[in-house]
């Protein structure tokens, strides 16, 4: 079960790392909490690919200015009006990784359509999916949060039916969504961030999801 509640932090923690910075995050990382946290979570995974890294942050800035630092490179890289380096949206982003041409649909693919389909079978949607395509990394790091909490408040309950429920739809969400685009999200995101902060963001969600692709191979051999 720790292994699993620390999948469920992991999750939660990559899923403030790339989401739009907040307060929250700039004092996380300003005080080392953020990468405390991280630390446990590998400790609790038992993952033996971590190595904790000092993080790129400006020297002598406060909370804003910390804010204000990652704003301006989540812009850059994510959110830019003139050229987008790397879409935060599945659908969009395989549609360049993929070379078709044309502007990427965000709200009606049927790469969108899916995981929204998959939330709503999980009884769980995003507050803001009108507003915001619940493909993001950070909606879908949010959801795998979710189901691997579900999994582990099963496996305290001992309710071997609920277990085998959202085991199922983990695996079924890593193999069909998060592990086909995230792993490049994370290289495409360190191309372009170079040695900046959301560069070490991106490695440390390599480490995890190199673990959790592994884990699906193990678990696939078991199976035949």
């Amino acid at each position: 079960m720790a292994r699993t509640i620390g999948k469920a932090d992991m999750c939660e923690l990559l899923t403030h790392a790339f989401a739009y910075p907040d307060d929250k995050l700039a004092h996380a990382l300003l005080d080392e909490s953020f990468i405390g946290d991280c630390s446990s979570c590998f400790a609790d995974i038992g993952c033996d690919g971590w190595g904790a890294e000092a993080l790129p942050l400006p020297h002598g800035e406060s909370g804003d200015g910390v804010l204000a630092f990652m704003r301006k490179e989540y812009t850059r890289i994510y959110l830019s009006p003139v050229r987008v380096l790397v879409y935060p949206y599945e659908s969009a982003f395989l549609h360049v990784e993929s070379g078709r041409e044309g502007v990427p649909v965000l709200f009606r693919s049927a790469v969108t359509l899916d995981v929204e389909a998959q939330m709503r079978e999980a009884g769980v949607m995003p507050k803001n999916a009108r507003k915001e395509p619940c493909d993001s990394v950070f909606q879908e790091f949010e959801f795998m949060s979710f189901m691997y909490g579900s999994l582990a408040a099963a496996i305290q309950e001992g309710d071997e039916a609920a277990c085998d429920l959202w085991q199922g739809r983990v695996e079924r969400f890593l193999d069909e969504h998060a592990l086909k685009w995230m792993p490049a999200f994370m290289e495409r995101t360190i191309e372009h961030s170079g040695e900046g902060l959301y560069a070490s963001f991106a490695r440390i969600a390599l480490v995890f999801l190199g673990m959790l692709s592994e884990e699906v191979v193990e678990r696939e051999k078991e199976l035949v």
